[in-house]
């Protein structure tokens, strides 16, 4: 996940530029780790293939919904954009959930880094994701929030590299997939459907508040379908070359970091050079979802933010803790429950947008007899 930097003096912006932004925000390193594909996609087989271009559509017609909604309606905070109704209880329910998801995607990451640093050089897990946490807290209090853009470039490495790997892949083994019995082992995602709808719920939830404000920047409509299209087709590509590179070597799903076991098969130094760019990833990710997280909070209450460093610190030290639990149980558990959970909220955003389109249509009729 990246932070996208907007503002009234940001240019209007093209399909393409749209389209690598779009991608961007779902390019985390839980993405391209393999560990979330596998978990919900590969370990299903042949009908988790079908399972992932069902998310990728679901992901692409949300995305222009979310673009056109802000577009049309203006609206930037996001339980007003989800929630059409000026009902308290249910927009707080919005901030309530999407704070949660920020913490439990900054506790991912740090169990990510104690398996990353494990698996590497064998640290302990508590050690890495300790040291992970303390840095992503120290960068947070120390005002670079901004470093975030620059390390979110590592992302696009790693997706040029998971695309050779899946190239690779494919040349030495040809297509292959898992076998139907492994799947259904998570009891959160009984069927290869059900793990489909969540992902793209949870992801799409989970990026509304970076996505939906680029609305007012597009040259057009077109271009915004346009974008989110370029966006969908990258995301599905690297996710491709993912599943199938695992698929041609199951063995790695067993590992907590499939893409990094399979760098690591390839030399030392291909598994090193991989590792610190997941690793620069995932600091990327538990760095804007931090400050996401402390930012909300410090606009909701003037007496945390007057302990701004000491609740920063209880927070880092809070996903330690939770990170203890294993980097892909966390994912099999968290990324579930809140696909379920944000179900909700898209249903009523697209609601939303519906209860807009119709205004807009309606307004049109009037100034048409007008």
């Amino acid at each position: 996940m990246v932070l996208i930097q907007g503002g009234d003096r940001m240019k209007k912006i093209g399909a393409l530029n749209l389209g690598l932004a779009f991608a961007g925000c779902f390019l985390g390193a839980g993405y391209v780790s393999g560990q979330e594909l596998w978990q919900f996609f590969g370990s299903f087989g042949l009908k988790g293939a079908v399972g992932l271009a069902i998310a990728m559509a679901m992901l692409f017609g949300v995305g222009v919904l979310m673009l056109d909604l802000n577009r049309i309606s203006g609206i930037a905070d996001v339980d007003k954009l989800v929630v059409r109704w000026n009902i308290p209880i249910l927009r707080a329910a919005v901030t309530v959930l999407e704070l949660l998801f920020l913490f439990g995607v900054c506790t991912i990451m740090s169990a990510g880094a104690g398996a990353l640093l494990n698996q590497l050089f064998g640290i302990p897990t508590a050690l890495g994701s300790a040291a992970l946490a303390a840095l992503v807290a120290f960068v947070s209090l120390a005002g670079l929030g901004g470093m975030v853009a620059a390390f979110s470039a590592t992302v696009p490495v790693l997706a040029v590299v998971t695309l050779v790997f899946g190239i690779i892949s494919v040349s030495q083994n040809g297509v292959q997939f898992a076998q139907p019995a492994a799947a259904g082992s998570n009891p959160l995602m009984g069927s290869w459907v059900v793990a489909a709808l969540s992902f793209a719920c949870y992801n799409t939830f989970g990026n509304i508040a970076m996505i939906s404000p680029l609305g007012e920047f597009m040259k057009s409509k077109k271009a915004a379908v346009c974008g989110i299209a370029v966006g969908a087709a990258v995301l599905l590509a690297i996710a491709g070359s993912v599943l199938l590179s695992i698929s041609a070597r199951p063995s790695l799903s067993e590992a907590e970091l499939p893409m990094l076991a399979l760098a690591q098969s390839k030399g030392k130094a291909v598994g090193i050079v991989y590792g610190v760019l997941l690793l620069l990833a995932m600091f990327g990710t538990a760095l804007s979802n931090l400050v996401g997280f402390t930012s909300i909070i410090f606009r909701k209450s003037e007496r945390i933010k007057s302990h701004k460093t000491l609740f920063t610190v209880a927070c880092a030290a809070a996903t330690v803790c939770g990170s203890l639990v294993g980097f892909g149980d966390l994912i099999g558990v968290i990324y579930p429950i809140f696909g379920y959970c944000s179900s909700v909220f898209i249903v009523l955003m697209i609601e939303h947008y519906i209860n807009v389109r119709k205004a807009g249509k309606a307004n049109e009729k009037v100034a048409d007899k007008a």
